[in-house]
């Protein structure tokens, strides 16, 4: 027969797990005279993978199991140290304790000879199993399955069980599981084809015939299998487990047992998981930025993309699993050992620009390209590994160069006309000027770029680990990046700052055109039509998009520069696009602005000297700082009235620098103009600080400023230095205000952390206080029963009903009844403490009531209490189902408890709605309440009336569960008259 298996595992017991387990007498004695074997466990861990059970240990064995296993009680040892044979045996019981329901397994011949059904069901932290022993069964020519204890069993269980009776293999039983797979089918008495015939019928009569005449069993994982239509729905179909077990009669066998479990959700979400794994690694792969992943201190190459094995020079295969510097030893120099040093040890994200990729063919294939190295982290926050990503940057620095050859056409027109006009020269170092802060714009560009890429994070399971991985490279990439499934351009993919770049428009979901109607008739649309249907790849610089911002939104111009990608599906089809986009508005204005500036420029020296006047002026009036200094000794040639005016009451003009602002010689300004003089290239300074003298000639004050050193030549040679400067102080000074109030924000958010974490183990305090509390409670006042009960059987008659003994006797055994409901009271405490976020769900309340009804049916017909119940208003409430069943139960028996002794008990029930919200309301005609007793109605342990039985806590619990939710309970009573309680429950 077979029998069920309990778990009770506890990771770390509070009192030895012998003590807990200690029964009370009368259970103690159940036990030892049972015929079953019962086997306590204690599931043991992997110390690698907490989660993962390697064996179980023996923690006690009841008499009979002591038996059928030739064990002692308190076995010293695990499973497979005393029989390392039976590893099927921990599998067994692994499974059930991870699946949480009963399950069951056919042991094989225990020392003894005997045959063992073993039931197994977790509880807890703990594993309770029985043991049955089954002798071989006598032969039986009817070969009729006898009703047995199993029979019963099965006909419960969720698993799906048929036998099967040869050699005509006709179903000689089915339990309900196995008919709710077939329904409508008349399955016992019919054949294996005929009740059957979704089961390929050569293949299962073939192994029936073979198990037949063989005996044993077999297993059969992963089966998919097309179950029949039910109430006019199509065909069906799930994942099952099968196992066939053969069993003899009469030495021969006779029957085949059929068991399938459900397990579709498992199978599902295995293979969902892999074609996610797939579409991020096919993402990963068409991606047309180049990208590796470095692994450990040897910076082994775990992941490499096409576009980098490009860069190599390599194909993934002679890179993968090996270390960087051996697979590409061109790369095994200091620069980049020490980056890659650097970003392990501090978690920092490094970049580097202008290099040359690794040589190719021929020279004239060699590019340069700005790397990205990103720290790789744990979920412990260790960094394992670096992100490698590379962008091509030849194109901007073949721009750059266009503007320097520009830059020396002009500085050639310069001295073809009028070399000796200082004004003239003044402006071209303006030009030279503004197209530096272009080429620093682009550079700025570039850095924006390749910042904030990150890698995605390790996980227990490689597949999903690698999915988390790259989905968070590709929302971390800083650009725009998005996924583009079939024909009509559906998005399937927006990174964060793709979103970011129109942060008022919803994509996800929706074809592109339904998205961003606006791009009916653009470049984009069309060039996304051309790569979907050739699959070549293409790239537009510089292209103008006029796009909304937000839904409904005017339209504004965005410059773009973007890469469309032709992505490809396992069969090697086209199936969408990818594309990559940066905003590069601000790069085209500035660059615009250039050209406009140097227009404007052009003009002005062919106007030449007759506009001289014009530029002084145009510097007097500027905000910014300009000097120009002559000669080695940096004398004051030329100051502005905003550099006058920094340095007001000193006489400058025709002075050296040391001898008009000696200040400065000890912050090392000289020594800048000197080397700027000597070597002829200009110095920028960003937000750099000086010390200046105040026009009292005491006080000093600091001030910030960004601001560039620039060499005059004549016939190439430096003449002068030429200082253009701006006043940056008060962005200086916001921004070190607003780090000092980012520091205090996160300091009071660290305070509210620890006083939260304080708050927390003080409520799993008093949780642990009220659970051990009514734990251990209970075996001192079942003890006081059992001798309660022992003393009444011993007493002789004439002494249990003599003088004060039978009232005495009676008063003991109701409180000791009471201890046992305020023990049951705490108990229930303690578990709503840790259900009250059950989740709600919708929940039918007829039902509900129906099912109190009847459990409160005894009392009901002890009180002849009318109950009426109006619910048309509410068929279904939201609510956590338990939690109501509770709450409607203390209200009615309540009701009836609390009746008036002079008339006839008579309880509404009733619910409506007030707006979104139920209302649920329940009146009596009982003894009602005063205004006193209803302040104190809903306080823990608070009795208003002794002559009933309780401990008052039930209308607490009530409070408690309806307030967790959000809701609220109310009361109005009058004394003699009746109560009316009304709960409102959360929208």
């Amino acid at each position: 027969m077979w029998m069920s298996i309990r778990v009770f595992t506890m990771r770390a017991p509070t009192q030895p797990l012998t003590e807990q387990l200690v029964p009370n007498a009368l259970l103690q004695t159940l036990l030892d005279a049972s015929q079953t074997g019962i086997v306590h466990l204690r599931p043991l861990y992997a110390a690698e993978r907490p989660a993962e059970v390697i064996d179980l240990a023996y923690v006690r064995l009841n008499p009979a199991a002591q038996r059928l296993l030739g064990l002692p009680e308190f076995p010293v040892g695990t499973l497979l140290t005393l029989a390392p044979q039976d590893a099927a045996l921990v599998a067994f019981y692994s499974a059930a304790f991870a699946s949480e329901q009963a399950e069951y397994y056919d042991y094989q011949p225990t020392p003894l000879g005997e045959r063992l059904y073993v039931a197994a069901q977790r509880d807890g932290e703990l594993l309770v199993a029985s043991l049955t022993a089954v002798p071989a069964p006598a032969a039986d020519p009817a070969l009729v399955l006898p009703p047995t204890l199993a029979q019963q069993i099965l006909g419960q269980t969720v698993t799906a069980v048929c036998v099967v009776q040869s050699p005509e293999y006709r179903l000689s039983y089915a339990n309900l599981a196995f008919e709710k797979l077939f329904p409508g089918r008349q399955l016992v008495g019919s054949t294996v084809a005929e009740a059957l015939p979704e089961v390929p019928q050569p293949n299962l009569e073939l192994l029936l015939r073979h198990l037949g005449q063989t005996g044993g069993s077999f297993f059969g994982p992963d089966v998919r299998l097309n179950l029949p239509p039910v109430d006019g729905r199509p065909t069906q179909w799930g994942y099952f487990n099968f196992r066939y077990q053969a069993y003899q009669a009469s030495g021969q066998p006779s029957y085949i047992s059929i068991s399938a479990h459900d397990v579709t959700r498992q199978v599902l979400a295995r293979q969902q998981r892999e074609q996610q794994r797939a579409e991020w690694q096919r993402l990963f792969e068409q991606a047309p930025v180049a990208m590796a992943v470095l692994r450990g201190p040897e910076h082994l190459i775990e992941l490499v993309n096409p576009a980098m094995c490009a860069l190599w020079d390599r194909s993934a295969e002679q890179v993968l699993e090996l270390p960087l510097f051996e697979a590409l030893p061109e790369t095994n120099e200091p620069l980049t050992k020490a980056i890659l040093t650097d970003v392990l040890a501090t978690g920092k994200a490094r970049t580097t620009h202008e290099r040359l990729g690794p040589a190719k063919a021929t020279p004239a294939d060699k590019g340069y390209w700005s790397f990205g190295y990103y720290p790789l982290q744990e979920s412990e926050g260790q960094v394992t590994g670096i992100a490698v990503v590379a962008l091509d940057i030849s194109a901007q620095l073949r721009d750059r160069h266009q503007v320097q050859e520009l830059n020396a056409e002009l500085s050639t027109l310069n001295e073809e006309l009028l070399t000796a006009n200082e004004e003239l020269h003044a402006n071209n170092t303006e030009l030279e000027q503004a197209q530096m802060e272009l080429w620093q714009l682009n550079r700025n560009l570039e850095t924006r770029v390749l910042e904030g890429v990150r890698a995605a994070r390790a996980a227990r399971d490689e597949a999903e680990r690698q999915r988390r991985r790259l989905a968070n490279f590709f929302q971390q990439v800083p650009a725009a990046i998005c996924v583009l499934d079939g024909p009509t351009m559906v998005y399937e993919l927006v990174n964060t700052d793709y979103q970011r770049l129109l942060p008022g428009r919803t994509m996800l979901g929706r074809p592109l055109l339904e998205a961003l109607p606006e791009l009916a008739n653009s470049l984009i649309w069309q060039t996304l039509q051309q790569v979907y249907q050739t699959g070549e790849p293409h790239e537009e610089i510089g292209v103008r998009v006029p796009l909304a911002r937000h839904e409904g939104g005017p339209l504004e111009d965005f410059y773009l520069h973007y890469v469309q990608q032709a992505r490809y599906d396992e069969h090697g089809q086209i199936d969408g696009v990818l594309m990559f986009m940066l905003n590069i508005t601000e790069q085209i204005e500035a660059h615009r602005r250039a050209e406009k500036l140097q227009a404007e420029i052009l003009a002005t020296i062919q106007r030449r000297a007759q506009e001289r006047e014009t530029f002084y002026q145009v510097f007097e009036q500027t905000s910014a700082l300009v000097a120009l200094m002559w000669g080695p000794e940096h004398r004051f040639e030329y100051v502005n009235h905003s550099f006058q005016q920094l340095f007001a009451g000193r006489h400058l003009h025709h002075r050296p620098l040391a001898e008009a602002l000696p200040e400065l010689v000890a912050q090392g300004v000289p020594n800048l103009l000197d080397r700027v003089y000597s070597t002829g290239e200009p110095y920028h300074g960003t937000e750099l600080p000086f010390s200046i003298i105040e026009p009292d000639g005491h006080s000093r004050k600091t001030v910030y400023f960004n601001f560039t050193y620039q060499a005059y030549l004549e016939e190439g040679q430096p003449r002068g230095i030429a200082v253009f400067a701006y006043d940056v102080t008060e962005q200086v000074s916001a921004r070190q205000a607003v780090v000092a109030s980012a520091q205090q924000a996160q300091d009071l958010a660290h305070s509210l952390l620890v006083a939260n974490e304080q708050l927390t183990r003080t409520n799993t305090d008093l949780d642990n206080f009220i659970y051990t509390a009514s734990h251990d409670l209970k075996a001192p006042i079942a003890n006081i029963e059992g001798l309660l009960l022992l003393l009444r059987k011993q007493l002789p008659t004439e002494a249990r009903q003599a003088g004060l003994v039978p009232r005495v006797l009676t008063m003991m055994q109701g409180a000791i009844e009471r201890f046992q409901l305020t023990i049951a009271q705490l108990t229930d405490l303690a578990k709503l403490q840790h259900a009250y976020t059950q989740p709600a769900e919708e929940v039918d309340l007829p039902a509900v009531v129906e099912a109190v009804r009847l459990d409160l049916a005894p009392l009901l017909e002890e009180t002849h209490a009318e109950l009426l119940v109006n619910l048309d208003g509410c068929a279904t409430v939201s609510f956590a189902p338990q939690h109501l069943r509770s709450i409607v139960y203390n209200l009615l028996s309540n009701a009836l408890k609390y009746r008036h002794p002079d008339r006839t008990p008579v309880v509404q029930l009733r619910c409506h709605h007030q707006g979104p919200a139920a209302v649920l309301e329940v009146q009596d005609n009982g003894l009602g309440l005063t205004p006193e007793q209803q302040r104190k109605l809903f306080a823990m342990f608070r009795r208003l009336h002794d002559h009933v039985a309780g401990s008052g806590v039930g209308l607490y619990m009530v409070k408690r569960m309806i307030e967790n939710a959000g809701g609220s309970i109310t009361v109005q009573s009058e004394p003699d008259v009746g109560s009316t309680f009304t709960v409102t429950f959360p929208t």
